[in-house]
């Protein structure tokens, strides 16, 4: 026979075994909720986060081949690999200033940048960047190089960035809505 202390702790048991089928749904629903308000506003932060990562590799390598251009007191050249920006880039001393990365000449930095972002440019930067021992961007001519790469997002409605180089070499970033056109290079 079954008394009365034994009853409560059934319930107590029962009570505490886990969740119902309601209960239960109910957590799936509201999980399921979160998930996909959530979704969009993620993968708008990981390509904003791909953006920002290639313009800092990018903004890095251009200070290098500055800098590496004042100190070493030589020229140096910045230009995409295979012609593409899109494929990475060579920083390298041109010790003959011919813009062309020759064998004997000191390779300072090979950045893989495949698949980033997408990367156009202006006028000349299309081809190469490269400072003299002054730290000025010119052209393989003598004449002064300015122009400015474009970080395209896959999405045009949002910000890209716009890496501008100055007619004395200085760099600067800015935020920028891009259209289709800059994004293809035909700006």
């Amino acid at each position: 026979m079954e008394t009365d202390r034994e009853v409560p702790s059934r319930a107590r048991r029962r009570r505490n075994s886990g969740l119902s089928l309601i209960e239960l749904l109910v957590a799936i629903t509201l999980l399921g909720l979160f998930i996909s308000l959530g979704t969009p506003s993620l993968g708008r932060l990981i390509e904003q986060r791909r953006l920002d990562g290639a313009a800092d590799r990018l903004t890095t390598s251009i200070r290098l081949a500055r800098e590496a251009a004042i100190s070493g007191n030589v020229a140096v050249v910045m230009a995409p690999t295979d012609g593409d920006w899109n494929a990475g880039w060579r920083v390298y001393v041109d010790e003959n200033r011919n813009g062309l990365p020759d064998t004997e000449e000191q390779l300072l930095q090979e950045d893989h940048a495949a698949g980033l972002t997408q990367i156009s440019a202006t006028g000349e930067l299309a081809r190469y960047l490269r400072y003299n021992p002054l730290g000025e961007s010119e052209r393989l001519d003598g004449g002064f190089l300015a122009g400015t790469l474009h970080l395209c997002p896959a999405d045009l409605t949002r910000p890209g960035r716009r890496l501008v180089i100055n007619r004395v070499g200085r760099l600067r970033s800015e935020s920028a809505h891009l259209t289709a056109d800059t994004c293809a290079g035909d700006d």
